[in-house]
């Protein structure tokens, strides 16, 4: 194995996983089609097709935003961090946790729609 490709997200909507991971994050429908058995593959991301992703994946009950026990279920680094979190703002996405940290190396707590907590993280470069 030489790459990670894509970490399985449960949510409860596909068209409202799209409006939150493209709008609010920023990424990009990398992948979508209904397969012949009805199914629909959605996947998104802020890269390339073969780069790492998310394949949202419907799911009902208790099963959405809890498959991490409590845990996040991503971290996303950022170049600027109070830009994203503007975005998000706009978005009508808050932190929950956050921003806090040492200017340079910051990091702030949200949710999508379902619960799912993603970590926002500004480090140094180097």
């Amino acid at each position: 194995m030489s790459r990670i490709g894509r970490l399985t997200v449960l949510v409860a909507d596909l068209d409202a996983a799209i409006d939150f991971y493209t709008g609010a994050l920023g990424f990009r429908v990398l992948f979508d089609a209904r397969l012949p058995s009805g199914f629909r593959s959605v996947h998104v991301g802020p890269g390339a097709v073969d780069e790492p992703g998310l394949w949202l994946m419907p799911a009902e009950g208790d099963r959405v935003g809890s498959r991490t026990a409590g845990a996040p279920l991503l971290v996303l680094y950022s170049d600027d961090l109070d830009k994203d979190l503007d975005r998000l703002a706009e978005a009508g996405v808050m932190p929950h946790l956050g921003p806090e940290g040492e200017p340079g190396a910051r990091y702030a707590h949200v949710r999508d729609p379902w619960g799912n907590e993603i970590v926002l993280a500004q480090t140094p470069r180097g």
